[in-house]
């Protein structure tokens, strides 16, 4: 859908299909027997490096314990006799998580593990991963110089998410050894759907707002509710798992979604919750129809229901102001009631929230793999020589809207922003981030690079 000349657009990323292509083109095969495509396999040796160890391995074999050992094995042969501290796991739901979980445990006894499910794939930099039943990713650390500390409880333990957020902090700085003595540098954070705001309020109130809280919502493949999250030897359904990390070495990162904006935007003057009723005094969606040129929800209009596709290219934004600037976060949206023609989204909203449209198409989606990773590197002065390892969040919804036979290409461009050094990836339903003056927020259809090195 062209926007109309009223509506000018503003480009706020660059498309890079060129690198795409080339990049493609260098690292790109067809697997014997499939139409499947993925990056040529990395030899697997160990990461050298004084400071930090890493191994990373993966599987689409169907049994939990065969796929699992077989991860378990690159991560050994790559750490080269190191025994490492702590692992991040993602898995989809093919596999069932406490069985995975149990023979991660199992011969990884003495490491701390952090993760949860994925939607559809998990990837690293050997490639995009879609197994017949499911798949996996492991990747494990050692290191001196870095204390990890992972916590975890059930939501459901709890008064309130804002608890259930304050006690995995808390459980999450203990198990790092600090007992609070310190603010971390970082958090790694995958929670559960619906819940995000609240838990990372709680989390705040331990650790403060200007300490970064990345990560995601651990996704399924249908949206029905069978997400889990891990954490040490616990599986949770509804539950926060969260790593505190503490390190004098540098840590950069980049928490993006972008989509191109639009001139139209507006004031909720109605909501509730994920509820938006009325945007300028006006029906929501019928608001969003107009703003969108009728292409997303003419039809849903009249018979309601869900427009999460084809709303993954015609996001709203939340505009937050901070000190004369201007940030967008970018939600989903999620269904029409048909009655009242109210929006239902995937992030909390309150009334006074101005909010704008954004766009975009599956080229640009995709391209963010190589330009968040890149804004990571150039957000402390870094060069890809200087990466140790990364953990990549990216939302499902865009994953989803790419088609299905370039979706292989996103571990690629990765790779051609970080180098050889290895990464985890899992797509997520909701990703959560940090905006340097404002704190950490919950956004939709946005992805996040961590990057680790070596460098003080």
């Amino acid at each position: 859908m062209k926007l109309s000349k009223a509506q000018k657009i503003v480009i706020s990323v660059v498309v890079v299909g060129l690198i795409v292509v080339g990049a493609w083109a260098s690292y790109a095969h067809k697997k014997e027997g499939g139409e499947v495509l993925s990056p040529e396999l990395l030899e697997e040796q160990p990461k050298k490096g004084m400071l930090i160890s890493t191994g990373c391995g993966w599987s689409v074999k169907d049994d939990e314990a065969k796929a699992v050992e077989e991860a378990v094995s690159s991560v050994r042969t790559q750490l080269g006799g190191k025994s490492p501290d702590f692992a991040v796991l993602f898995s989809t739901v093919g596999y069932d998580s406490n069985k995975v979980l149990s023979e991660v445990n199992s011969l990884l006894p003495e490491v701390q593990v952090y993760g949860g499910t994925s939607c559809l794939a998990v990837q690293t930099r050997e490639g995009f991963h879609v197994g017949e039943k499911g798949s996996l990713a492991l990747l494990a650390v050692a290191s001196k110089n870095i204390s990890f500390g992972v916590g975890g409880v059930s939501i459901d333990d709890f008064p309130s998410a804002r608890e259930a957020g304050k006690a995995a902090i808390q459980a999450a700085i203990d198990a790092a050894g600090e007992k609070g003595a310190s603010k971390p540098k970082i958090v790694l954070m995958t929670g559960s759907v619906g819940h995000e705001e609240e838990l990372l309020a709680g989390i705040e109130e331990v650790i403060g707002k200007d300490v970064p809280v990345l990560g995601g919502s651990a996704g399924d493949n249908t949206i029905t509710g069978e997400w889990k999250q891990f954490a040490n030897g616990d599986v949770y359904s509804n539950g926060i798992s969260l790593t505190t990390i503490y390190t004098d070495l540098k840590v950069s990162w980049a928490y993006e979604a972008g989509y191109l904006r639009s001139e139209n935007r507006g004031t909720i003057t109605r909501a509730e919750g994920r509820i938006i009723y009325e945007i300028d005094n006006q029906p929501a969606a019928e608001v969003y129809n107009e703003w969108t040129g009728s292409t997303v929800v003419a039809e849903e209009l009249e018979t309601g229901g869900s427009i999460l596709s084809d709303a993954s290219y015609y996001p709203l934004a939340k505009i937050i102001k901070n000190e004369g600037k201007e940030y967008t976060l970018s939600i989903h949206p999620l269904s029409i009631n048909a009655t009242d023609h109210s929006l239902e989204v995937f992030a909390n909203v309150e009334e006074g929230d101005e909010v704008l449209l954004m766009h975009g198409d599956w080229e640009l989606l995709l391209n963010r793999a190589l330009t968040t990773p890149t804004k990571a590197l150039e957000s402390e002065s870094l060069s890809k020589e200087d990466v140790s390892f990364g953990v990549y969040t990216y939302c499902a919804g865009t994953v989803l809207a790419i088609p299905e036979d370039e979706r292989p290409k996103m571990p690629v461009l990765v790779k051609t922003a970080i180098g050889d050094a290895p990464f985890i990836g899992t797509f997520t339903f909701g990703e959560q981030g940090h905006i340097r003056g404002v704190g950490n927020v919950h956004g939709n259809l946005v992805n996040s690079m961590i990057v680790f090195t070596e460098k003080a």
